[in-house]
């Protein structure tokens, strides 16, 4: 009886390690001071991360109002936001990908494959 008894143990412990590892980590909800490197230029707004139940959403804001983006994945440290933009009369998807470390998001933007960039983001919150 004892035995089975650690085994059930064990096996929930198990089966809830992938849902473990993908939690998003607290760090990122709040508002962050987002910086885009294009082919055409820098951009600098905010983006919030908000928790809506058990899935995170972004919002994207600027002086020209705030959007949603079309999907957020928090994986970890692992960020993936996608926004479609209208560029020149069409739409645009541009997809950031990044890692979060210590109040930081870094990664990489593609332009709906037809350029690449980077993007950096920092916590507007955050201790100094």
């Amino acid at each position: 009886m004892k035995r089975f008894g650690m085994t059930a143990v064990l096996t929930v412990l198990l089966a809830a390690l992938p849902l473990a590892q993908t939690l998003p980590s607290p760090e990122v909800f709040g508002e962050w001071e987002m910086t885009t490197i294009s082919p055409v230029g820098e951009n600098t707004n905010t983006v919030e991360f908000k928790k809506d139940g058990e899935a995170v959403r972004a919002i994207a804001k600027s002086p020209q109002g705030e959007r949603p983006y079309d999907s957020t994945s928090v994986e970890g440290s692992k960020i993936t936001l996608v926004l479609t933009v209208d560029f020149q009369g069409q739409p645009m998807t541009i997809t950031y990908m990044g890692t979060l470390a210590d109040n930081q998001i870094n990664g990489s933007a593609d332009f709906g494959g037809l350029a690449q960039g980077t993007f950096s983001a920092k916590k507007k919150d955050a201790p100094k």
